[in-house]
């Protein structure tokens, strides 16, 4: 049995699926950070090479939908176990339906990849009111912890909103975030721990925060709920009203 390895990034994944079309089709395709030796699969390492992923992404946008390319990008972000073969069965679908298929809700694989899409950008969404930066020397610092990796969702909002700033966003659990400086944002590996300031101004903020968001919360109407809905508790740990 075949079996496809790759580097992990959306690039190489283009890769993998433009080998798909000018290879056999493999039985399963994994990443090379976690990937295990098995006896049964016959492996071949697929290289990340630019022009051929450019080349998918643009078939895809051209013969299917520029909604189909995102819905691939989201749901590839999910990192779910097996993404990968099922968005190479929903573009091979989308190949043969054209930009109809994501009216194909009752089809398994268009109703799952079309969902993980929809998880993935509501957390990104809710993300941009949850990032909670500190300042260390003159740079912004916020640490975040997504269940989806969604940080490169969230880069062009934050370079709209801190256009004059030094900043960095990282994700602390996949080790990786967005560094902005000279107006732009690189996505890069932060091969570091969650870093906490302890600068006196920026510890005398924080507590101010803390001081103001107590005193506009009203006891009587509070509704723990309705809060854990859009605020769900995973997500506390980096907010700094919440310690």
């Amino acid at each position: 049995m075949l079996r496809f390895i790759y580097d992990g990034s959306f690039d190489g994944f283009l890769s993998v699926i433009y080998n798909c079309y000018y290879n056999k089709i493999p039985k399963s395709i994994e990443r090379e950070d976690s990937y295990n030796l098995d006896m049964l699969f016959e492996d071949d390492f697929i290289i990340t090479d630019t022009v051929e992923s450019n080349k998918v992404s643009k078939a895809i946008v051209e013969k299917i939908s520029k909604v189909t390319l995102i819905h691939v990008y989201k749901s590839f972000l999910s990192e779910t176990q097996g993404i990968e073969l099922k968005l190479l069965e929903y573009i091979q679908m989308g190949f043969r339906l054209g930009s109809k298929i994501n009216d194909y809700l009752t089809n398994e694989i268009v109703n799952e990849i079309q969902r993980y899409s929809n998880k993935v950008g509501t957390e990104a969404h809710r993300f941009l009111g949850l990032v909670r930066f500190q300042e260390f020397k003159g740079i912004l610092y916020a640490p975040i912890e997504p269940t989806y990796n969604i940080v490169e969702l969230i880069g062009n909002h934050f370079k709209e909103r801190l256009t004059n700033e030094n900043w960095i966003i990282h994700d602390v659990k996949r080790k990786i975030g967005i560094v902005y400086e000279n107006n732009e944002w690189i996505l890069r590996d932060l091969k570091f721990e969650k870093l906490e300031s302890h600068e006196a101004e920026e510890l005398f903020y924080q507590n101010l925060w803390k001081v103001f968001h107590k005193s506009v919360s009203i006891k009587e109407r509070s509704n723990e709920k309705l809060q854990m809905q859009n605020m769900p508790k995973k997500y506390w740990n980096n907010l700094i009203e919440m310690k």
